[in-house]
């Protein structure tokens, strides 16, 4: 596997954000258009997200790359003020808007400095701009699958070297971000997690909801989650996926998203 780093990466992300935004843009329009195995348009469930009908999560992407935006052009690690987010409109507009939200959000992407302030959610991610460009890269990916699966249509293949990615941003970033929360701040545990096919692991430590992330495993773990890039992808965001769990599964459970 080839793999990026620096500037390759960030470039790598922006691509991603494009090709995702476009495979959910044109997944959600076959399946409002009734050209996918299952019928109902908006009104679709999402399979993985029980609470979310189509219409939701078209709704929460959308809304998801105008706040990023809004925070991009801030140029400021401040949090955003509440305008910043916005409120899908009715169905018959919903997917232009959608389209809307995503051209803006990689003209700015592309037109900002990586190392540009921004702020960001986590207190273990670098507060630039490259930073939401990762996020958004990796945000589109999990939600194109959630599309896929509420249309009943096959997924399109995720390049492994951004499935690992994506793997390594939600260990080392978004579950630090959950560490003041239960149930990690009264774990102590620690958890193995290997890609299979890129060979890439990690050894993950929760101590009262203090998070640390080592390259490789120890093997004295107290669990260890295995399987290829993608589907660790979407195991530790809570979907169905094909992966091995061994050990103790409260604490491979402190990992998963919510």
């Amino acid at each position: 596997m080839t793999s990026l780093a620096g500037e390759a990466l960030r470039q790598r992300w922006i691509e991603a954000v494009v090709e995702e935004g476009e495979r959910f843009g044109t997944t959600a329009q076959q399946l409002t258009s009734g050209l996918t195995p299952v019928s109902g348009g908006f009104d679709v469930p999402v399979p993985w997200v029980p609470e979310w009908r189509s219409r939701d999560l078209i709704g929460h992407l959308g809304t998801v790359h105008r706040w990023a935006t809004a925070i991009l052009r801030a140029g400021t690690t401040e949090p955003p003020p509440p305008e910043a987010t916005h409120t899908p409109p009715a169905d018959i507009n919903l997917l232009d808007w959608y389209e809307i939200g995503l051209v803006e959000l990689v003209a700015i992407l592309r037109t900002t400095p990586p190392d540009a302030p921004a702020w960001h959610m986590s207190p273990a991610a670098d507060k630039v701009a490259a930073s939401w460009a990762r996020r958004q890269a990796h945000e589109l990916v999990v939600h194109r699958m959630d599309l896929e699966a509420a249309a009943d249509v096959p997924h399109a293949p995720v390049e492994p070297v951004l499935a690992e990615d994506a793997v390594d941003e939600l260990l080392s970033v978004i579950v630090p971000r959950w560490a003041h929360t239960e149930p990690l701040v009264s774990a102590d545990a620690t958890v193995a997690v290997t890609c299979t096919d890129t060979a890439r692991a990690w050894s993950v430590s929760v101590v009262r909801g203090a998070v640390t992330v080592e390259a490789n495993r120890s093997g004295t773990e107290d669990a260890h989650v295995h399987g290829p890039a993608t589907h660790l992808l979407l195991h530790l965001w809570g979907r169905p996926a094909d992966v091995v769990v061994e050990g103790d599964p409260a604490a491979e459970a402190l990992l998963r998203g919510r």
